[in-house]
């Protein structure tokens, strides 16, 4: 495909979220229309061209591939908690309906005030902490074992309490140890797998649910399918691998409810626990509500050819596909 082919496919929008996620209160997506169906380039502005390639990669083999085939027509999904006023705690939980795990991001100023209201709105509650790297080991330590001792095993696991490979490594936590931002860094899995208790695979970060496949693959500990604030264009290749997995386990891709709206005619919300295994439609009214300024179009486009290009130089020195 040459680029200007490439450009001539996408449609750059931006979908309002429902609350402030991590630090995003306009989702700015690139949608491309592929041979097999539409899918989403949508990596945060602040990654790099690397991170961007594999980011497109995964775009562009959902968009011209077939998706493996499905081993359950729904997948179960966490519930997921931004930070967020105490008061909004039960609002956001009723955006997932029947989910009880809940996913709480800590690392703020109010992580206890939250989790206490979650437990209070649904006393069953399980616990999925996720830190984001934002953690000292000390603060970890001190922290973790805190709300351990107060909710034992009602809390799951923790998801990258710090930053480092390293840091995580030297902790010694009674809660289990969740893998993210390492594993799509690009760490040694060999390192990972000896460190972590749980690992979180997202698609698009991998480069696609090929090399998802392969990383999984190499992997000894269950894996969590997790989104990236996708719209349902998006978590629709997530959701594709986590019902291709033999293990039917709790995944983070019931995140368009974060979403204040959605650019297919049926989105990917929660019920009952659970979003659907399905083809979306895309709805070309809404990509036309929701398109942003040409300047931001523009801008989206120079990153998207920066991207292509390395891209192909990964093609050409055997990395990709």
């Amino acid at each position: 495909m040459q680029r200007s082919d490439l450009l001539s496919r996408i449609k750059v929008i931006g979908i309002p979220t429902r609350t402030n996620f991590r630090g995003v209160s306009l989702r700015e997506i690139a949608l491309i229309k592929g041979e097999k169906r539409w899918s989403e380039f949508s990596p945060f502005k602040d990654y790099s061209v690397e991170r961007d390639a594999l980011w497109l990669q995964a775009a562009l083999e959902a968009a011209n591939h077939d998706f493996p085939d499905a081993l359950r027509q729904q997948v179960r999904v966490n519930a997921t908690l931004p930070e967020v006023p105490v008061a909004r705690v039960g609002e956001v939980l009723s955006w997932f309906p029947g989910s009880t795990t809940i996913k709480v991001k800590v690392g703020t100023a109010n992580d206890e005030e939250r989790i206490r209201e979650v437990f209070r709105i649904i006393p069953e509650a399980r616990l999925r902490l996720d830190a984001n790297g934002l953690f000292s080991i000390h603060e970890a330590q001190d922290f973790l074992t805190s709300l351990y001792n107060k909710y034992g095993h009602q809390i799951e696991y923790v998801e990258q309490p710090c930053a480092s490979l390293s840091e995580n490594k030297a902790l010694n936590l009674p809660i289990p140890l969740a893998i993210d931002e390492n594993l799509r860094l690009g760490d040694d899995l060999g390192e990972i797998n000896r460190v972590a208790d749980v690992v979180i695979v997202k698609v698009a970060p991998l480069g696609g649910i090929t090399r998802a496949l392969n990383v999984i693959s190499k992997l000894d500990k269950p894996v969590v399918i997790s989104s990236a604030l996708e719209s349902s264009v998006g978590l629709a290749t997530g959701i594709a691998l986590a019902a291709h997995l033999a293990d039917d386990v709790v995944c983070g891709l019931g995140t368009a409810a974060l979403l204040d709206s959605d650019v297919v005619k049926e989105p990917l919300l929660p019920h009952n626990g659970f979003v659907s295994v399905t083809e979306v439609e895309v709805d070309d009214a809404a990509v036309a509500r929701f398109q942003l300024s040409q300047e931001q179009v523009e801008w989206w486009h120079n990153r998207i050819a920066n991207a292509y290009e390395r891209y192909l130089t990964n093609i050409d020195q055997g990395e990709s596909r």
